[in-house]
């Protein structure tokens, strides 16, 4: 009986952050091609699209203390409502400002309800598999809005389209209303306010991020185009879109299957496999084979960034702030790998930083192991 109401309240929590996301999501193919039409200037679209993010780098470890002071619950119906609040404050936002402060708003939500989501996962007895049906339900959310939100651009204008999605997202604030009453509470933390020098798990997450969410993801259409003969800038650039849209899908599809795999062979040993092909997959991006590197890449990445949360749960005691500490690291490795990415696009050193960022992760993940027994152990190559 406990099991099943874990199991609703991780879906409850993870609904609640997927009708919130829908604003976000839709900024991201929006902001530079019609930035013009809410009033914010071309210059400033990537400063608005990053804030969010670099907001949350400073304020996870206060958000898990507040957590902790208020209740999960509490935190998550709070962040819906602000969430609803600033996806219709796009449609009002009429200069930069105005539009910076909603997208810092964004970010204090998302770092609440990305905390309490896990959080909510994690208290299921089977947490690989509630950890993939958490994450398989936000981007289907996304995949939504993204399908139906440019379809409304063509029939109304785009601070009407925001209008709509923010009373679209409504249906989070029930989902989270649907939370469990509980003792949550678990007594106001002191926040870390300067970051902790990485552990080795923490590094690995930094590198994951920073080479796949930054440099791949930028470099793929460059990629396509230094390696495969005759390929125009249009073709290049929809073969990219076609993996990224692939990334998507195994999102929603793998991270289930995913978790239900590491629940059943062990989350250190899946985390483990799954790290090592997306190594491999950075590796045979930089000798060339980039279809089937990404492939790969997008893949095993699906499903090693769900497990993190679960394999910090296992190794540490205050478990939401080592989820927030390692949630920061993934949002500076983002944000570093973006920024990153972006210089690469004009030079020809993107396969060499793969290249060595392939074999830095294998590096990371033998001293995070400790010891090549371990390691074969781990990775079925020796009983």
């Amino acid at each position: 009986m406990e099991s099943r109401q874990n199991r609703k309240a991780s879906v409850n929590a993870s609904m609640a952050l997927a009708f919130a996301l829908f604003g976000d999501t839709f900024l991201y193919p929006f902001l530079p091609l019609n930035s013009s039409q809410v009033g914010l200037p071309l210059i400033w679209v990537g400063f608005v699209l990053s804030a969010n993010r670099f907001i949350r780098i400073l304020v996870n470890s206060t958000m898990v203390s507040l957590v902790a002071k208020f209740g999960m619950r509490t935190m998550t119906i709070a962040a819906v409502v602000v969430a609803a609040c600033t996806t219709a404050g796009y449609a009002l936002s009429t200069s930069v400002f105005i539009w910076i402060f909603f997208r810092i708003m964004w970010g204090l939500c998302y770092s609440a309800l990305r905390i309490t989501s896990i959080g909510y996962a994690l208290k299921d007895h089977h947490q690989g598999f509630a950890l993939g049906l958490s994450k398989s339900l936000q981007e289907a959310g996304s995949i939504f809005v993204l399908a139906i939100a440019p379809l409304l651009l063509q029939y109304v204008n785009a601070k009407m389209v925001f209008v709509l999605i923010a009373m679209a997202s409504l249906p989070a604030i029930y989902f989270a209303w649907q939370l469990p009453v509980t003792n949550e509470k678990t007594g106001a933390q002191k926040p870390n306010v300067i970051l902790q020098f990485p552990t080795t798990f923490n590094s690995i997450t930094f590198a994951t991020t920073f080479l796949i969410d930054g440099v791949v993801v930028l470099s793929l259409g460059i990629l396509f185009m230094k390696y495969l003969e005759g390929v125009t800038p249009v073709f290049a650039t929809t073969i990219a879109a076609g993996y990224l849209a692939y990334r998507r899908i195994c999102l929603v599809t793998l991270s289930v299957a995913g978790g239900w795999v590491a629940d059943n062979i062990g989350i250190d040993r899946a985390f483990t496999i799954s790290l090592t092909f997306v190594s491999l997959g950075l590796i045979l991006i930089s000798v060339g084979w980039v279809g089937v590197g990404t492939s790969i890449i997008f893949t095993f990445y699906s499903i090693n960034s769900v497990l993190t949360p679960a394999s910090i749960s296992k190794h540490n005691h205050d478990v939401l702030s080592a989820v927030s500490e390692n949630a920061t690291w993934r949002d500076i490795g983002a944000g570093v790998g973006a920024l990153a990415g972006g210089f690469l696009l004009t030079s020809n050193f993107q396969d060499f930083v793969l290249l060595f960022g392939g074999l830095g992760l294998l590096v990371l993940l033998f001293i995070h192991i400790g010891s090549i027994q371990k390691m074969r152990e781990l990775l079925f190559l020796w009983k």
